[in-house]
């Protein structure tokens, strides 16, 4: 879209040929188009509610005319203290189980302490991130066709690699995030929002701590959530995991 500056350029050059030339003629189209222009205004109105920089109020408006608002009940359960068993320990220390500090992290281990008030079901609000997300789902859900291609489609406008559906052909949708996604997603199934095909059961959310294995074709670029075989030189320190049942956690 163009700026000021161009627009009041683009009227200036419409002057007929007998006053393209002259320097009054063109200023007084300038100050014409510049004064109904309100110096910038519709600019102004136009940006104040585009999905990736709109907050607060903006994103509230938007929500609304799309059909979502940013409240949910449930719990949000993660970053509360507690301890993990020797078996658990060995493999990875979940990023949401908060231990005891050390004396290096006295002063900034992040944790708190699980409350009754804490598991009851509350009336909670996204903040303006979170909300965001929703609400482009919500736009996918209102413009999709529900064709798989046109959900893979739009997911990926949106959201890239971060967020990725798939169908094994058994008329289960299976959608795969990342773990600090995850609370999102909940909010996401309650509120309806997750497109999928129709008649197509939505039954999991896969939480995706680590990438998992998988191979990339040729020219193709490497996501983030997919990690192949390790070299020599990572042998040791490649992250990545197998999807297997036990990583299916049900969500709906």
């Amino acid at each position: 879209m163009a700026d000021i500056s161009e627009l009041i350029e683009y009227y200036k050059n419409l002057l007929i040929i007998q006053y393209h030339n002259k320097p009054k003629a063109q200023a007084t189209i300038g100050a014409l188009v510049d004064s109904l222009l309100a110096d910038g205004i519709i600019f102004d109105v136009r940006d104040g509610f585009n999905i990736d920089t709109a907050v607060g109020a903006q994103l509230d408006i938007i929500g609304l005319y799309v059909g979502i608002d940013r409240y949910y009940a449930g719990q949000v359960l993660s970053g509360y203290f507690s301890l993990v068993t020797y078996a658990e320990s060995a493999v990875s220390v979940p990023a949401d189980r908060i231990g005891f500090s050390t004396f290096s992290d006295y002063m900034t281990k992040a944790g708190k302490t699980l409350q009754y008030q804490d598991v009851l079901s509350n009336n909670l609000v996204l903040n303006d991130s979170d909300y965001r997300f929703l609400i482009k789902l919500k736009i996918i859900q209102n413009n999709s066709n529900h064709s798989h291609k046109s959900i893979d489609d739009s997911i990926y406008a949106f959201f890239g690699n971060n967020l990725r559906a798939e169908s094994s052909g058994d008329m289960v949708m299976y959608y795969f995030v990342t773990s600090d996604q995850t609370a999102i997603l909940e909010a996401a199934v309650q509120k309806n929002v997750l497109p999928r095909p129709m008649a197509v059961r939505l039954n999991y959310i896969i939480t995706q701590d680590y990438p998992f294995f998988g191979m990339v074709s040729d020219g193709e670029a490497i996501a983030s959530t997919i990690t192949g075989f390790s070299t020599y030189a990572d042998y040791g320190t490649k992250v990545g995991e197998t999807l297997t049942d036990d990583k299916l956690r049900k969500a709906a």
